[in-house]
């Protein structure tokens, strides 16, 4: 668009407000009182609104950090869920005079949807929170608002309280349960070591090492014990023989004497030719060559005396002392090899208790941990309960309380006031302009050459005439219109003003 067509289009939205100016006058009068009237009808809103804040940090909790747990309950982020539920609107709502006491739930079930639609919670920095609601009594929406506030710190307070005695009384219940749980798990344990007595494996193995090289010991006593009988015995048997040839020169000897005897009984009767002398004298003769080729031989010592032999009556004494040691320490083996036994069937016996003691004490260690944890979560609970019975903790402050709505909030009457003249004038300005660019009339000869061929010249453009009867009259009805206009202002402000006296 250039400044041509610019030109023209203005020239023609001047024309066809010359030409509709009782209709543009008309219509910007009645848009002004429109606009006037929906400001008398719209109704006021007025709101009242406290900030709030959840105080979380106070002198008490550095000192019990990591003993007690503050409760967190109902923090910032959850303040509007909790205003809003349905049991708070409904206390709202009794104490503020929306509903009776004992109203039917239509009415109640009205009087919370009133509140919803109303009440605004809008959530700010550090665990600000800004609580607000709007009516059209001032004074109902500054007593809505502080309903609010007193029923939900309450309340919070409340929940708090409730919260922790609840924790404190389930940790109590645990601990209570856990140590029926510990002392059974102690008296099975001690019932479970009463009955096995048999010891540890560490002592069993202690024990059977014992017995093992004692055994081994007595073995090597009994193969020198052995040793010793054996050789004792084969001293005795070479005494033995000894003893044997000792024996038949004691007979010879004997023989001898009786021969003798009897050779001199017979020589007190006979003669030495005598034939029994004679058989006598041979037969001793023979002994004593027999006698002197034994002791020839080295076999038995020479003498005709009966010797005694006390190295044989040693041995034989050595031999039977050996035997009874021997004997003593084949049963030490027995017995040893029988309590050997008897510690192997206690071993397994251990082996097989272990996995039961075992399964006991870890029953009772993961006990006795449990419960000394629950005890500390006990004392935890308690001073925590301690911190919101005393009202410490978190907890909700009002940072800036309510205060009484003087002005109402959104469109005032005096906007209403202010936009009616210049709607009423932008109105009829805006459908001309419409008009204009609708018109499918040539209203500019910029238009019209662009449309033509380009072998076709536009060569001139007639004018409107203005007749000088036409001005005047354009000149009277522009007065009227303009005094119409005046005096349609005057009511309109003086119907202002009065509204607003009105309505204080």
């Amino acid at each position: 668009m250039d400044k041509v067509y610019i030109k023209d289009m203005l020239y023609s939205l001047k024309a066809e407000l010359i030409r509709f100016r009782v209709w543009c006058v008309l219509l910007f009068i009645l848009t002004s009182f429109a606009v006037l009237g929906v400001g008398m009808i719209v109704p006021k809103k007025y709101s009242a609104g406290a900030l709030l804040v959840a105080d979380a940090t106070n002198i008490i909790e550095p000192l019990l950090k990591g003993r007690a747990e503050v409760t967190k309950v109902d923090r910032t982020e959850q303040a509007k869920e909790v205003i809003y539920t349905r049991g708070l609107l409904e206390q709202v709502a009794r104490q503020a005079g929306m509903v009776g006491e004992n109203a039917d739930p239509n009415e109640l079930a009205r009087a919370v949807r009133t509140l919803r639609s109303n009440l605004v919670i809008k959530g700010e920095k550090n665990n600000f929170f800004r609580v607000s609601y709007s009516a059209s009594d001032p004074d109902a929406a500054f007593e809505v608002v502080n309903n609010v506030i007193n029923i939900f710190i309450e309340d919070s307070a409340r929940k708090k309280r409730e919260e922790s005695l609840a924790a404190y009384n389930f940790i109590d219940t645990q601990v209570q349960a856990y140590r029926r749980q510990l002392e059974l798990a102690e008296q099975r344990l001690k019932d479970f070591k009463g009955q096995n007595l048999d010891g540890t494996e560490a002592t069993v193995t202690a024990r059977i090492v014992q017995l093992r090289n004692e055994i081994e010991a007595l073995k090597i006593s009994i193969e020198e014990t052995q040793a010793r009988i054996t050789t004792i015995q084969q001293q005795l048997s070479s005494e033995g023989q000894y003893l044997q040839v000792k024996s038949q020169v004691d007979d010879m000897r004997q023989r001898k004497q009786t021969l003798s005897s009897q050779l001199e009984q017979l020589l007190l009767s006979y003669q030495e030719n005598y034939p029994d002398v004679i058989s006598l004298r041979s037969q001793i003769a023979d002994l004593d060559a027999a006698i002197e080729q034994i002791q020839s031989s080295g076999e038995v010592y020479g003498n005709a005396s009966r010797v005694e032999n006390p190295l044989y009556e040693e041995l034989r004494k050595q031999l039977q002392a050996a035997d009874v040691d021997l004997r003593g320490q084949k049963r030490r083996m027995q017995s040893l090899i029988h309590l050997q036994e008897q510690e192997y069937e206690r071993a397994q016996r251990i082996a097989a208790n272990q996995a039961e003691l075992s399964e006991l004490t870890r029953d009772y260690n993961v006990t006795q941990s449990v419960y000394d944890e629950m005890l500390q979560r006990k004392e935890n609970a308690r001073l925590s309960m301690s911190l919101d019975m005393e009202g410490q903790g978190i907890n909700y402050r009002i940072q800036e309380p309510a205060t009484f709505p003087l002005y109402p909030i959104g469109l005032r009457f005096l906007h209403f006031v202010i936009a009616g003249p210049f709607l009423g004038l932008l109105l009829p300005l805006g459908l001309l302009v419409l008009y204009v660019l609708m018109d499918p009339h040539l209203r500019s000869a910029r238009t019209l050459q662009q449309q033509l061929p380009s072998d076709v010249e536009l060569l001139g453009v007639i004018p409107h005439y203005h007749s000088p009867l036409g001005e005047r009259l354009l000149r009277k009805d522009m007065l009227l219109l303009l005094l119409l206009c005046i005096l349609a202002m005057g009511a309109y402000f003086g119907l202002a003003v009065y509204w607003h006296s009105l309505r204080g």
